[in-house]
C-alpha cells in the first residue's frame, strides 16, 4: 500500500506535491531519521517499527501506506532476509498491500533458515574473521547438503555481489528457478556488478514489470545514468519517487542529475597541494602514485612523506620523483610518528602553507582521472564549504562501500553501537561512535551518489581549505597512531559552524578493507577502542546535541532546495 494505492481523491497530483505532502505528514522522529538516510535494511526496519506503533489502529491511511512501503523497501535491499520478510508479512496481514507474486515470495523468505543452525554459525564466524576463502568453502559445502534451501543463496549473494566473488557466485545463479518473479533481479545485480549496464537495465526493468517494486526501477535508472542516458534515468527516478516519495536518497540523486550536479567541473580554484604519508605500504603506494600521475593534477603540487618505512617505500618514492620531476617533493622521517603527526608535518611545509587548499590521500587509495574536477564541482556549488570528502569503496570488491556521508544522531552522547550485520543477519559490537552506518551491508547501487552537507567525511581522500586550516588548526596528536583524528577535526570544525561537504559522485577505491573485514590485531582493536573513548569524552552531550541540531537544520535546508528543483 504505497501512495499509488491510496484512493485517487487522496493522492496529490504531480511529483512535487506528492513528495511534499508525504513529508509534511511524517512524524518528526521519522522524518529526521529518513533525512539522514532512507537506506539500509536495519535502519528502515527500525523506522517501520516506530511507525507501526503509531498506526496500530488504521486512523491515518497515509502513515499506514508509508509504514508498509518502508518495510517493503527494507526487505527489497535484502530479499532473502527472513527477518525483513517477516515484518512485511506481518504488516500485509493487517493491511493487505502486496501483489500476489510478491506476497508468495515474501512467505517463502520468512521461512529461510539453515536446517542445521551450526552451519550458519560457522559460516558467519569465517566472515567476521575476514576469512573469505573458508567462508566460500563452507557455504558451498552446506548449500550442497541443504539442496534447494535459498538461505544459502543469501550467503552466496553477499559474498558474490557485496564482496566481489563474482566468478564463484556465477555458479549459484544457475540454480535459480527461472519461473520466479524475482529471478531477473538476482541476474540484474550480477550484471550490475560486472559493469554490464545495458544487460542490468533490461533485467531490472523486467523485474519491475513482474513485481512493480520501485527498487528495481531505481537501479534501472542508475544503469541508464551510467550509460549516459540521462533523460531515461530521470524518467525512471521520477516514476520511482512518485511511488516512494519518502525516499530521500532518491530525491538527492534525481535533483543532482537534473541540475547536472553529478558531473565533474573545473579543478578547485587557487593553488592546491596533494599530500600523502606512507608507512611500509610500498607496493600500494606505487599504485596510488601511478593513479595520481594519470589524473588531471593541473598545476597542483604533490608531497609524499615516508613515515619511517622499513620496506622499499624509499625506492618507490624516488622512482616517481624521477618521473614527475620537480612537481613531486618528498620527506623521509627516521621513525613512524603516526597519522596525526604525519599530517601535521605535511601541513607545516611552506608549500602547504602557501596553498589555497590541500588534499590528503591515503597511500593505498586509487583516485579516478577527474577526482579534482569533482572536488571543484562541489566547491563551485557550495563555495563556503571548508572540507570536502567523497565516497570510498573497496578496491577488490567495488560494490562494498567503506565510507559515505557521516551523521551523528542527537539525544545521547556518542557511544559504541551495533553495526548492521553480515550475510547471516548477525550484528556485532561496533567500535566507532554513533555515526550513520546504513551503508555497511548493502552493495553500492548508487544509493549514496549525491552531494550534500555532512558532519564528517572520510579522511581517506578529503580536501581542506586554507581558511579552515587557519581557523580550526591541525590534527590532534592524542589520536595516534591512527583512528578518529580526521573525525575529531571535523567535529572541531562543526563546533565552529563549519560543516564538511560530501561529494558522493567522486568514488575512490581503497585497498585496505574496513570493519569486520579489516583483520585488525588485538592491539589495533584495543587502540581503536581507546581512541573512541577519547573522542566521546571530548564532546559532552550538550555540545554534540548542538552540533547535531545545526547539522539537521542544514540538511533540512538542502532538502527544501531540492524540492524546489522537482517543483519546476
Amino acid at each position: 500500500m504505497n501512495t499509488a494505492t491510496l484512493p485517487a481523491q487522496d493522492q496529490p497530483r504531480g511529483l512535487f506535491p506528492r513528495v511534499a505532502a508525504i513529508w509534511a505528514q511524517l512524524p518528526e522522529q521519522t522524518a529526521s531519521a529518513l533525512l539522514l538516510s532512507a537506506e539500509g535494511t536495519l535502519h528502515l526496519g527500525r523506522q517501520a517499527a516506530l511507525l507501526l506503533e503509531r498506526t496500530g489502529e488504521r486512523t491515518n491511511p497515509v502513515l499506514t501506506s508509508v509504514l508498509a512501503d518502508i518495510a517493503l523497501a527494507a526487505w527489497e535491499t535484502s530479499l532473502l532476509d527472513a527477518g525483513a520478510a517477516s515484518v512485511v508479512r506481518q504488516i500485509h496481514e493487517q493491511y493487505p498491500f502486496l501483489g500476489d507474486q510478491t506476497a508468495a515470495f515474501v512467505n517463502i523468505c520468512t521461512a529461510l533458515r539453515p536446517r542445521n543452525p551450526q552451519y550458519a554459525i560457522e559460516a558467519n564466524a569465517c566472515l567476521n574473521d575476514g576469512d573469505i576463502d573458508s567462508a566460500k568453502k563452507l557455504i558451498a559445502l552446506y548449500g550442497a547438503k541443504e539442496q534447494g534451501n535459498l538461505f544459502w543463496l543469501r550467503f552466496a549473494s553477499f559474498l558474490g555481489i557485496h564482496l566481489g566473488e563474482l566468478d564463484w557466485y556465477e555458479g549459484w545463479l544457475k540454480k535459480l528457478p527461472p519461473s520466479t518473479a524475482f529471478a531477473p533481479v538476482f541476474l540484474a545485480d550480477y550484471a550490475f556488478a560486472r559493469g554490464d549496464w545495458s544487460r542490468a537495465a533490461e533485467l531490472y526493468a523486467r523485474g519491475f514489470d513482474r513485481t512493480s517494486l520501485p527498487t528495481w526501477l531505481i537501479r534501472a535508472g542508475e544503469c541508464r545514468r551510467r550509460l549516459g542516458e540521462r533523460e531515461a534515468a530521470s524518467v525512471c527516478w521520477r516514476k520511482a519517487l512518485g511511488m516512494r516519495p519518502w525516499q530521500s536518497n532518491l530525491l538527492f540523486r534525481l535533483t543532482d542529475l537534473e541540475r547536472g550536479g553529478d558531473l565533474p567541473g573545473s579543478p578547485p580554484a587557487g593553488r592546491g597541494e596533494v599530500l600523502l604519508y606512507s608507512w611500509n605500504h610500498a607496493d600500494d603506494l606505487y599504485r596510488t602514485l601511478e593513479a595520481l600521475a594519470a589524473s588531471r593534477l593541473g598545476e597542483c603540487g604533490l608531497t609524499v612523506l615516508n613515515n619511517g618505512s622499513s620496506d622499499h617505500t624509499r625506492d618507490v618514492i624516488h622512482s616517481w620523483q624521477d618521473r614527475l620531476g620537480g612537481r613531486m617533493r618528498s620527506i623521509a622521517l627516521p621513525v613512524n610518528v603516526g597519522a596525526p603527526a604525519a599530517r601535521n608535518w605535511l601541513l607545516d611545509l611552506e608549500a602547504s602553507k602557501a596553498a589555497d587548499w590541500v588534499a590528503f590521500l591515503d597511500d593505498d587509495a586509487l583516485v579516478p582521472p577527474d577526482w579534482l574536477e569533482y572536488f571543484g564541482a562541489a566547491l563551485k556549488q557550495c563555495p563556503e564549504a571548508p572540507i570536502v570528502g567523497c565516497r570510498v569503496v573497496d578496491m577488490a570488491a567495488p560494490l562494498y562501500i567503506q565510507s559515505v556521508d557521516l551523521h551523528f544522531t542527537s539525544g545521547d552522547r556518542p557511544a559504541a553501537e551495533k553495526k548492521e550485520g553480515g550475510a547471516g543477519g548477525e550484528v556485532s559490537p561496533g567500535t566507532y561512535p554513533m555515526l550513520g552506518s546504513t551503508h555497511l551491508t548493502i552493495p553500492d547501487f548508487g544509493q549514496y551518489s549525491y552531494l550534500r552537507p555532512a558532519v564528517s567525511v572520510t579522511g581517506c581522500c578529503h580536501l581542506l581549505t586554507r581558511a579552515n586550516l587557519d581557523d580550526i588548526g591541525f590534527f590532534d596528536l592524542r589520536f595516534s597512531p591512527s583512528q578518529f583524528d580526521d573525525l575529531e577535526r571535523d567535529l572541531r570544525s562543526c563546533a565552529k559552524g563549519q560543516y564538511p561537504l560530501y561529494q558522493g559522485h567522486l568514488c575512490v577505491r581503497h585497498f585496505k578493507r574496513s570493519g569486520s573485514l579489516a583483520g585488525l590485531s588485538p592491539w589495533q582493536q584495543a587502540n581503536v577502542k581507546g581512541n573512541s573513548v577519547k573522542l566521546t569524552d571530548s564532546y559532552p552531550r550538550e555540545q554534540m546535541n548542538e552540533i547535531c541540531d545545526k547539522a539537521l537544520r542544514r540538511l533540512k535546508s538542502d532538502f527544501e532546495n531540492r524540492l524546489g528543483v522537482i517543483s519546476k
